[in-house]
């Protein structure tokens, strides 16, 4: 009567899928509270043997399992469901187990019997569902096991299972390659229109075409045979799909067989011009671009197809033409450079996509006749409205990228290509990224074109003064990095500077001294060698060679006091103070003061060594720039190798940072300003300075900068910045660039004896990254006749596979069996060192643990060691110090567990490693030890007995132990009845012991952990954890929880110290939530008091506190408090 209550309760309150997605959608509190309430409803339900219940929780479970909830505790439930006789229910448990199941199911070799009985099934939807679940979830197992069935399938008189049967194929090939070879020729039968297992259904025939179009992929050359029938059925098939597999496959063969694509124009040209589907006519295309790019009249024909596809209104086909002209520019680039018109139209495009894929094509058909219009159209569209940032630095990076082409052999005039390079330069971005490779690409034009270095040092001294560069965010923009080109250039040709003066005002205005410390060293050296320069030009500045001996010098008379004036300006004297300003008495800085004073420490240095060979030794100057910079080859440097003893990671002068340090006597009080100062304290003092010196900024902030300073946003009166361009130079007549010169570029470049040089091509093949799959077919040839043994795995009958599983299975489990029990028996506990001073240490290792009827009993091996060298310690006793509470008299004992020794009463006294000399001594005078020994025990039992109230019992562990010589005995620590209230406190042992003659007594401590009571734990599902564990032998025991301030992220760090350490298994693991398992050793009679159960949560208390609670759920208390302990020391100490 009751189990008929229990299924009728069952089948009428059950909710089903629908009620609990309304439920879901109109849940007022957590979504998250619902789901977990409605997945514990279905872990009882989908137990149910009511079949109509059943199903409706394996529903409810894939729901679940959609939303990412785990759906495993239902696994074997589900193929209950996938073998029930109703079409319904079967339908469902095969979609539940394509949708729940992964190769790492447990249950999964349970399928393999289900699937041959339903392969076999003379429903055919029932076929269709075993083969759908092979081509979802198959394993290594199930192909080689099924292969047989799913091939005997080809042969089905429905061509429903026929052509899923094809389909799984692949997916049992992918898993078990070997069955390739075999099953091959059976494929390709399919296709033959000559044989007598030709398939002439439509969709066989498209399904055996998809498969082997996958396999051809992975290695075409493997499946040339395929030619042949495919040639024949690109005239004769009729569906789109099947036409677009074949092509694809045709497009790759071509490369390997050369007259393949001779063969192939004729059928593909007809297809191109007479098919009305788009998608064929571009896998076409696509092929012909791929690999029968040397066919003339096909690319030919190709490339006129892609241009109506780019002119197409359709976003999405102009795109794909755009992407097969960049397949065909890379073997044909000829071929599209009639359409350049049509392409850059399509750098106007709205879609950004569209854009970048012109972009692509236009700088790889660039040629030298019209890389001058390619890159005008390209600067005319460099900016957009609205702006578009991403596209302007894209279309600034392809304009440097198409003139480097092939080291600038597209380029002739390369004084039109430096105003380009100006125009690039002042391009207004907020974030603009290629500053460092615009600043290269200047000063590799002018070292290398000495022809063009008049125009281009003229030029770039104008950009010192441009606001669109100085006002650039260096947090943002790497364009202040064209500040240090021009400086470079102007210090490195300042011959053709028209006014030096004035250049010089300009490398060390205010605005250079707000920017980037790298720009104002670049400045700064620059001012250096124009100083140089004016005061003593050196044999390269007068030897002009490569054209720029044609130009006309400009007339710039100025003199070393000329120059001085401007780069070490007189410094106003300090005001006058008034009575009642305190702030007028400091010093402006200006010129070279300004930079000498600077915060950062390249900048100092630079400054101070110019400042030296412009003030204090100016015939110094010049001797730093007699040598011209030349320029490197690409890739030079790197092919430099350095001596053998030369260590590149070695810093310079280690110890000079030390032997320079000030004394503390030195006064800097009295130290002259314009005393030349080097500061030769090492990068690490420098560096503190300029810390300090930012923190003193830092501080007085807001009086720092004096009412009459200029910000970065105002103007300086003596320089006056202005938008400067190719055009404002008047260097042509119009905004367009137009070359007119031609120069020769120098190509003698700098390069060791062993430079190897890149190679020069322009376009490069693409890399095709291999996938699991290619590499699985990658060595199986179906070219190969087959051997005579080489087959399909015979079928074995079902009777027999169950025997042999079944047999299989008791192995398995003896096997896992035997593993328990040696990782049971290899599990060793660290020992605990209970005592370390300077002449003795003992330490004791617990090695197992028993349960019996009457008690507990610990096992363990204590080893003492005598550290003295010349004295002996005398008998040494170990005694448990009881208390009133805890470890009563009466409920704990010591005992000696050395039973072999009781005849040798002087073992005790006998080290293992002693000679065999002293062992048969201490035989021969047993008799006259024994007396001895007795007569020691009378009297020490005189002693306990006199001191009866001591709380003190023992054993003796030795009566002597040598010097440097140690002593291990077996000793067991007996629980009478049941443990002790709590073992959070350690068992307290007193050693006694006597050494010359004096009794000394020590307190040792062993703590008692949870391990040393435990097991290690079988695997067990979460579903037998819930209703066997917690809701059957755990559902009376008493819960012990506790609380530790850690953070969520810090638990998984330490759950592997709380599997290994604490033997726990984990039952399940979720974000914020983790239970595991634990078991006490007990008796067979009390075993099921031995499970335990820990759940570890994330947790608020008082409020806002988060943490992790932890939970325990034991029979025995004290271990369970123990556990909690124990769990949260090591979380305390993983977030430590």
């Amino acid at each position: 009567m009751a189990e008929a209550t229990r299924v009728a309760s069952q089948i009428l309150f059950q909710n089903s899928l629908a009620e609990v997605v309304r439920k879901l959608r109109s849940a007022k509190k957590s979504e998250a509270e619902v789901i977990e309430q409605c997945i514990a409803e279905t872990r009882k339900e989908i137990t149910s043997t009511v079949q109509s219940v059943k199903v409706t929780a394996v529903l409810k479970a894939v729901y679940f399992s959609m939303l990412g909830y785990s759906a495993a505790y239902g696994a074997f439930n589900i193929i209950e469901v996938m073998a029930d006789r109703s079409f319904a229910h079967k339908r469902i448990g095969y979609m539940a187990a394509c949708i729940t199941f992964t190769p790492k199911t447990d249950v999964l070799p349970l399928l393999t019997a289900l699937l041959k009985r339903d392969l076999a099934s003379a429903n055919q939807y029932e076929v269709g569902f075993a083969l759908y679940c092979i081509s979802s979830i198959c394993t290594k197992d199930i192909a080689r096991d099924l292969v047989v069935d799913v091939v005997n399938l080809l042969n089905h008189p429905r061509n429903y299972v026929r052509k899923k049967a094809v389909l799984s194929l692949y997916r049992i090939f992918f898993e078990y390659p070997d069955a390739l070879r075999p099953t091959y020729p059976r494929l390709k039968e399919k296709l033959d229109d000559h044989s007598e297992r030709c398939d002439n259904d439509p969709a066989v025939r498209g399904a055996v075409v998809c498969i082997l179009c996958e396999l051809a992929r992975r290695n075409p050359a493997n499946f040339l045979g395929l030619a042949v029938p495919f040639f024949s059925m690109l005239s004769t098939v009729h569906s789109n799909w099947t036409l677009i597999k074949i092509v694809k496959v045709f497009g790759y063969f071509a490369p390997h067989e050369p007259r393949l694509g001779k063969k192939l124009v004729e059928p593909i040209a007809n297809l191109i011009c007479a098919t009305g589907a788009k998608s064929v006519q571009y896998e076409c295309i696509l092929s012909v671009a791929n690999g029968m790019s040397k066919v003339p009249s096909l690319t030919k024909l190709a490339a006129e197809k892609i241009k109506l596809f780019v002119e197409d209104a359709d976003q999405n086909l102009k795109y794909l033409g755009l992407d097969a002209m960049s397949r065909m520019m890379r073997e044909n680039p000829k071929l599209l450079i009639d359409q350049r018109e049509v392409i850059l139209a399509c750098l106007n495009d709205m879609d950004a996509t569209i854009r970048r894929k012109a972009l692509e094509i236009l700088q790889g058909i660039v040629t030298k006749k019209n890389i001058v219009s390619t890159i005008n159209s390209m600067m005319e569209r460099r900016v957009r409205s609205p702006p578009d940032e991403e596209w302007s630095n894209r279309v600034i990076a392809t304009v440097i990228e198409v003139a480097q082409t092939d080291d600038y052999t597209l380029l002739q005039d390369f004084e039109w290509y430096f105003s380009i390079l100006l125009d690039i330069s002042l391009v207004n971005l907020t974030a603009y990224q290629h500053g460092a490779l615009v600043q290269r690409e200047l000063v590799t034009v002018l070292t290398r074109v000495n022809a063009v270095r008049q125009f281009g040092v003229q030029a770039v001294s104008e950009l010192l003064c441009n606001s669109t560069l100085l006002n650039c965010d260096a947090t943002r923009s790497t364009q202040w990095q064209i500040i240090k080109a021009a400086a470079f250039l102007c210090g490195e040709y300042p011959y053709w500077l028209l006014d030096k003066r004035l250049t010089c005002e300009r490398l060390l205005s205010d605005r250079i001294a707000a920017m980037h410390p790298e720009a104002q060293v670049a400045c700064v050296a620059a001012v250096g060698k124009i100083a140089a320069f004016v005061h003593q030009p050196c044999p390269r500045h007068l030897t002009l060679s490569h054209g720029e001996e044609e130009l006309k010098l400009p007339d710039d008379p100025v003199t070393d006091a000329e120059l001085r004036a401007v780069i070490l300006p007189q410094q106003e004297s300090e005001k006058e103070k008034d009575d009642g300003d305190d702030d007028k008495g400091k010093e402006e800085y200006s010129g070279l003061e300004l930079f000498r004073h600077s915060i950062y420490p390249d900048v100092q240095e630079r400054a101070h060594l110019v400042f030296y060979h412009v003030d204090t030794n100016p015939d110094i100057g010049p001797t730093f720039y007699v040598e011209e910079l030349l320029s490197v080859a690409v890739g030079a440097q790197d092919a430099v190798k350095p001596p053998d003893d030369l260590d590149l990671g070695e810093p310079f002068c280690t110890h000079l940072p030390s032997l320079m340090q000030p004394s503390d006597s030195d006064d800097d009080e009295n130290m002259d300003d314009g005393e030349v100062e080097f500061d030769f304290l090492g990068a690490d003092a420098v560096e503190l300075q300029r810390r300090k010196e930012e923190e003193r900024r830092g501080e007085v902030a807001a009086f720092y900068i004096k009412d009459t300073t200029l910000t970065r946003e105002e103007l300086p009166v003596d320089v006056r910045l202005e938008k400067v361009t190719a055009a404002s130079l008047h260097l042509h007549g119009t905004g367009l660039h137009v070359p007119r010169k031609t120069h020769s570029i120098n190509r003698e470049l700098l390069r060791p004896s062993n430079y190897v040089a890149a190679n020069p091509a322009r376009r490069r093949n693409e890399e095709v990254e291999e996938d699991e799959a290619t590499k699985k077919f990658r060595n199986v040839d179906v070219t190969r006749a087959l051997a005579a043994d080489e087959k399909l795995p015979e079928p074995i009958p079902y009777t027999q596979s169950l025997q042999l599983r079944a047999s299989v299975g008791r192995g398995k489990e003896e096997t896992q069996a035997a593993a328990a029990a040696a990782a049971e028996a290899a599990a060793v506990f660290d020992p605990v060192v209970l005592l370390e001073e300077r002449h003795l240490r003992v330490t004791a290792n617990v090695v197992s643990c028993h349960v019996h009827k009457e008690c507990t009993l610990l096992t363990l091996e204590v080893e003492v060691s005598n550290l003295a060298s010349s004295s002996s310690a005398y008998d040494v006793q170990l005694c448990i110090k009881y208390d009133e509470d805890n470890f009563t008299e009466q409920s704990v004992q010591l005992e000696s567990l050395d039973f072999s020794d009781t005849n040798n009463s002087n073992s005790n006294n006998i080290h293992k490693n002693d000679d065999k000399k002293k062992k048969r001594e201490n035989i021969d005078n047993s008799n006259q030890q024994q007396q001895q020994q007795e007569k020691k025990g009378e009297e020490k039992e005189e002693e306990e007995k006199g001191n009866g109230g001591s709380g003190v019992t023992g054993v003796c562990l030795a009566e002597r132990i040598k010097g440097s010589k140690s002593v291990c005995r077996k000793m067991g620590i007996r629980f009478i009845s049941q443990l002790p209230p709590s073992l959070v406190k350690p068992l307290t042992f007193i050693l006694a012991y006597t050494r010359g003659k004096k009794p000394a007594a020590t307190t040792l401590q062993l703590p008692l952990f949870y391990p040393y009571f435990s097991k290690i734990p079988k695997d067990i599902p979460p579903a037998e954890f819930s209703q066997t564990i917690l809701g059957k032998f755990l559902l009376a025991a008493p819960m012990v929880s506790g609380f530790v301030d850690v953070n969520l992220t810090h638990v998984p760090l330490a759950m592997p110290l709380i599997q290994q350490k604490l033997r726990l298994k984990p039952v399940e693991i979720f974000k914020d939530v983790a239970s595991f398992y634990g078991v006490l050793h007990a008796r067979k009679s009390t075993a099921e008091k031995a499970h335990v159960a820990v759940l570890l949560r994330e947790d608020t208390v008082e409020g806002d506190k988060k943490g992790i609670t932890i939970m325990v759920k034991a029979h025995q208390t004290c271990l369970a408090e123990s556990l909690v302990q124990e769990i949260a020391s090591l979380m305390i100490q993983e977030a430590s």
